[in-house]
């Protein structure tokens, strides 16, 4: 799937979730705060609507000195939000062979939650909010695929946070502060310094990860 069409599919995401989607809006389509704007998609609807840039890749998501702008400027109108989503895999960073890769079973998500909640007992919380949030992206994954979304092997977290946002599975107040943990991640993972993590920050979000678990589990019929 060339980028073309998975702007196409993306569009089609937001459609099928009651906007009324322009792809490559024209700044006649745009709102005023943002006619100057060069965005992918403006996605329109009545109880709040969304500006979408899209990127290649992560690499030029990371380069862009817009989003950031477009993001600050678009969270102070009332009804609109930023979303970024990234189209293509990640081409910079190398990863393992994707065959030696395997979506975690119920056991091991139990077994990566007790070792995060074992590093919070000994005061490492760095190291705990990293592991907390591999467990996220598993369980992004896992309640994107519920919803028969593509998702696995090279999923942006970026991405699929817009995705779960988009598709009411996360509140704008849960996004924004899983945005904002993202970013602490990033830092600890790269080696940049960061602010004392709070304990209360890694168990949300673990109980973000459990919710969205939760809710993937097949629902039982009444015998």
């Amino acid at each position: 799937m060339d980028i073309e069409q998975r702007l196409t599919h993306m569009a089609d995401r937001y459609r099928s979730q009651g906007y009324q989607v322009v792809v490559r809006p024209e700044p006649k389509d745009l709102p005023g705060f943002a006619k100057a704007f060069k965005i992918e998609i403006v996605a329109r609807r009545a109880d709040g609507s969304a500006l979408v840039s899209a990127k290649k890749s992560p690499k030029e998501l990371e380069t862009d000195p817009n989003v950031p702008r477009y993001a600050e400027i678009t969270g102070k109108e009332p009804g609109w939000r930023f979303d970024v989503v990234v189209l293509g895999p990640n081409d910079e960073t190398k990863m393992p062979d994707k065959r030696d890769a395997e979506e975690p079973s119920e056991e091991d998500f139990r077994q990566q939650i007790e070792t995060v909640q074992r590093l919070l007992d000994a005061n490492v919380n760095q190291q705990g909010l990293v592991l907390a949030w591999s467990v996220l992206e598993a369980a992004m994954r896992r309640r994107l695929q519920a919803e028969g979304e593509e998702a696995g092997w090279g999923s942006s977290p970026r991405t699929m946070m817009n995705e779960l946002l988009s598709a009411g599975m996360l509140s704008n107040s849960v996004f924004q502060d899983l945005e904002g943990l993202f970013q602490a991640r990033s830092a600890i993972v790269h080696g940049f310094t960061t602010p004392i993590i709070d304990p209360g920050a890694v168990n949300f979000i673990l109980d973000v990860a459990r919710k969205l678990l939760d809710e993937s589990k097949p629902v039982k019929q009444p015998a």
